[in-house]
């Protein structure tokens, strides 16, 4: 019996938007008949199991938020996953490895050369473009060139690279010119949502939120994203118009930036909640009235945050902090279901959202643009028939 195996840093029960991510995919897989592996460095405590074969790595750093401690944690995942690869995968099975961490791929490698096997590498952002613009790698390190030969590797010995963009794919072809094994597939909704009106929301009553107009932040709150424009446009509406409220769900790198403005501006219009459980995403995507995107300038290329394909789902309006052009601007501008502001205009980010809290069938109509583009582009059954197609399983 050969096996298609999954390996990621990040699975089930993380809650993590990369693990959901993959925990959908070998979900939808295993219901298609195939026989499914997954090799993870996410600990499990819980007695909810899932039908098919999860091989944990110890980690002790895994809840690490620090440079350091991620670096530690990759490495325990990577000798773990490389001694299940050489001993526990044989030749006939087909590897899909995520690039959690982004040098995972170096395990497709080892297998293809000493076992003669085949992998599929999902490139999730662009390295060390991304390591680069969180500010985890200086610009002109040694390091740049070592990582994008390993990338350059990675990816030609590959089957297939999969990205998540159009704009990645251009990038990487750039980069990598000789390379024609790249192909895309986007992301989708991690949890189905029910469209609910946010009056009779559970979620919004237990927290306030159901007679204010409110702006949800739900996800990573990372490194690439524009959180410091999102933070003074908190500011600036805290004494400008103090009904618009803010909300955010998540954590990430620069959760203490938000923390930080909270305390020293004493911002009564921002409510910060930790991740909630995936079983009430469909009330917490829903208890609000449009919904932020944010990347940092020059991250529109390197990264497709996984928020947005909720964002659509649950039929709310859209608003991005993204560079004039970027894929996202594109994308929602074109099909009507949002606005986008350019990083670090929080004064014009501060009146777009003054403007729709005195126009809801604006915000509605835009909520319903968002909704029909979901269900026509972006659900979980489209990328399960793209990566079968891929991984050329069927």
């Amino acid at each position: 019996m050969s096996y298609f195996t999954i390996i990621s840093q990040y699975f089930y029960p993380s809650e993590a938007s990369t693990s959901q991510l993959l925990t959908d995919l070998a979900d939808g897989l295993f219901t298609k008949d195939l026989e499914i592996k997954v090799y993870t460095g996410t600990p499990c405590n819980s007695e909810k199991s899932k039908p098919f074969a999860i091989l944990r790595s110890p980690d002790p750093f895994q809840k690490s938020k620090s440079i350091l401690g991620k670096l530690i944690s990759s490495l325990f995942f990577l000798l773990g996953a490389l001694f299940f690869v050489l001993f526990k995968v044989e030749k006939k099975d087909s590897l899909l490895i995520a690039s959690n961490p982004p040098y995972a791929g170096i395990l497709g490698l080892i297998f293809k050369f000493l076992k003669g096997g085949k992998y599929y590498f999902l490139l999730q952002d662009v390295f060390p473009e991304s390591a680069i613009l969180s500010g985890i790698i200086k610009e002109k390190s040694w390091l740049i060139k070592v990582f994008n030969y390993l990338i350059y590797l990675i990816c030609y010995h590959s089957e297939k690279t999969i990205v998540l963009s159009e704009s990645m794919k251009k990038l990487l072809e750039s980069k990598y010119f000789d390379l024609d094994n790249f192909c895309i597939i986007e992301n989708w909704s991690i949890a189905p949502i029910e469209l609910s009106d946010k009056k009779g929301n559970e979620f919004a009553i237990k927290h306030g939120l159901d007679n204010k107009f409110t702006v949800l932040y739900s996800g990573n709150i990372g490194r690439l994203h524009d959180i410091e424009t999102i933070a003074e446009t908190i500011k600036i509406l805290n004494k400008k118009s103090p009904n618009i409220q803010f909300v955010f769900i998540g954590d990430g790198a620069k959760l203490k930036i938000l923390e930080q403005y909270k305390n020293q501006y004493k911002l009564e219009n921002l409510l910060l909640l930790p991740f909630q459980p995936r079983e009430l995403l469909s009330q917490t995507l829903t208890a609000c009235d449009v919904s932020l995107v944010s990347l940092v300038k020059g991250a529109e290329s390197v990264v497709a945050p996984c928020k947005l394909y909720g964002i659509l789902a649950s039929g709310r309006a859209i608003i991005s902090v993204s560079e004039t052009g970027s894929y996202i601007d594109k994308l929602i501008t074109e099909k009507e279901c949002g606005i986008n502001c350019p990083c670090g205009e929080a004064d014009k980010l501060a009146d777009i959202l003054i403007d729709l809290s005195n126009s809801p069938n604006k915000v509605k109509n835009m909520g319903i643009n968002a909704h029909q583009l979901y269900l026509k582009q972006y659900r979980l059954d489209r990328a399960l028939k793209e990566y079968i197609k891929v991984l050329n399983l069927k």
